[in-house]
C-alpha cells in the first residue's frame, strides 16, 4: 500500500474507532485558497481560425504560453476525533471551489508582432499572416479562458498543545490530500481556438499536507479556529479541439489556504 493511501486508511481508522477520548469536532467557515498555480508553457499544435485569414492556421505551440489559476473562497467543513488529549485525526471537507483560469502570453515575440499594422509595410520574413495571428493570441492575454472546479479532500493528522483546560490550543497537522478536477472551457477559450468544441483533461493528484492553526475554546461546547493549510498538488493537462490539435501542460503548485471557522465538540 502506498504511504499516502495508508495515511488516508489511518485516519479513516481512527475517524470510525478511537478508543480512548471519544470527542468529535465539528468546525464549518470559510477559506481563501489562494492556488499559486501557474502551468509551465503549453506544448503540442494548435490551430486557430482566425479572422482576416483565409485559412486555418496549423502550427507548433508558441513558446510563453501558460495558463494561471485564480484564487477563489469556499465553505468548508471539517470533522475531527480525539484519541488522547493532545493527538486527533481530521478530515477536511468543503463545497468544491470553482476557479477562473486565466492565459497568460509572455512571449516577445507576439508582442512585438501584436503591434504592426497587417497591411504593412512589415520586416522582412514577416507576413501579415503572422501579425493577425499574433493580434489574435496576444488579444487573450489575461482573459478567463477555462474554469476549475476542484474536489480535494484532505486527512490530518494534528497534534494539539496544551491541555484539554486550556483556553487557547495551538496545533499542527500533517497528512495527505486528494485532488480531483473538473475543467470547463469558457466562451472566451473556445473562440481563442474557434475550432469546434474544446475538450480538456486534468489528471487527478495525491500529495502531502501540512497545516497549522489555534483554536479559541469560548467554553467546553464551543471553539473559535483561524488555521493554513498547503499541500503538493500536480496535475498533467491535456487540451484538444475539434481538428485533433492537442496542447499539453503541467501543473505543479503549492496552494496557501486560509480558513477561519466555528466548531462544536460533542
Amino acid at each position: 500500500m502506498k504511504p499516502m493511501h495508508l495515511s488516508l486508511a489511518l485516519a479513516a481508522t481512527l475517524l470510525a474507532g478511537a478508543a480512548s477520548a471519544q470527542q468529535y469536532t465539528v468546525k464549518v467557515g470559510a477559506a481563501y485558497i489562494n492556488p499559486n498555480a501557474t502551468s509551465d508553457d503549453l506544448t503540442g499544435t494548435m490551430t486557430l481560425n482566425v479572422e482576416g485569414v483565409p485559412f486555418t492556421i496549423t502550427k507548433p505551440v508558441d513558446a510563453g504560453i501558460q495558463l494561471e489559476v485564480q484564487p477563489q473562497t469556499a465553505f468548508i467543513f471539517s470533522i475531527a476525533r480525539s484519541f488522547t488529549d493532545n493527538w486527533e485525526a481530521e478530515v477536511l471537507l468543503g463545497f468544491p471551489p470553482r476557479h477562473d483560469v486565466k492565459m497568460r502570453m509572455n512571449n516577445a515575440r507576439i508582442k512585438q508582432l501584436s503591434t504592426l499594422n497587417p497591411e504593412g509595410p512589415l520586416p522582412d520574413g514577416v507576413s501579415n499572416y503572422s501579425v493577425i495571428a499574433s493580434k489574435h493570441i496576444a488579444s487573450y492575454d489575461g482573459k478567463v479562458v477555462s474554469s476549475l472546479t476542484q474536489f480535494a479532500p484532505t486527512a490530518f493528522i494534528n497534534y494539539k498543545f496544551g491541555s484539554a483546560q486550556s483556553t487557547w490550543r495551538p496545533y499542527v497537522g500533517v497528512g495527505v490530500n486528494f485532488t480531483h478536477v473538473k475543467p470547463d472551457p469558457s466562451a472566451a477559450g473556445e473562440a481563442f481556438y474557434n475550432d469546434g468544441k474544446v475538450k480538456t483533461k486534468v489528471s487527478d493528484s495525491w500529495g502531502l499536507a501540512l497545516q497549522a492553526g489555534i483554536s479559541y475554546h469560548i467554553d467546553d461546547t464551543w471553539l473559535i479556529n483561524a488555521s493554513y493549510a498547503t499541500a503538493q498538488v500536480a496535475n498533467k493537462i491535456e487540451i484538444q479541439t475539434a481538428s485533433g490539435a492537442t496542447q499539453y501542460g503541467k501543473y505543479k503548485f503549492n496552494p496557501s489556504i486560509w480558513m477561519l471557522t466555528v466548531g462544536r465538540k460533542f
